[in-house]
């Protein structure tokens, strides 16, 4: 995923976790806030209770992967999104519905203030 696309400071988590709006799926937990960039910003949390380091290393790669393919339906916002455990055992095509899923209820109810 290109550095551009990614949230990479611990002060942007802090505030799309403090002042973000708050989304759900079956699988994912999401939250979003205005992007002060250019573009898009996405990042994961996930954390020990996840699983092992293999599990969690595993799940991020193909989260990369697809917001890396996706990444032009992308709403100019910055995303955090936390999967739930369940999404271990996900083939990607399901994953990648699933993410979808989650992106096309953000861009539809998310409000601008």
């Amino acid at each position: 995923m290109e550095k551009n696309l990614r949230l990479r400071k611990n002060e942007d988590y802090k505030k799309v976790y403090s002042r973000g709006f708050r989304f759900y799926n079956k699988d994912f937990n999401g939250l979003c806030l205005d992007s002060k960039n250019n573009g898009p910003r996405v990042g994961f949390t996930i954390t020990k209770k996840y699983g092992k380091a293999n599990m969690r290393n595993r799940t991020r790669r193909r989260l990369k992967e697809i917001v890396r393919l996706n990444r032009d339906i992308l709403p100019n916002l910055d995303i955090i999104i936390v999967p739930k455990k369940h999404t271990y055992t996900m083939d990607f095509n399901s994953l990648n519905d699933s993410y979808l899923n989650l992106i096309y209820f953000m861009n539809k109810r998310y409000k601008r203030k």
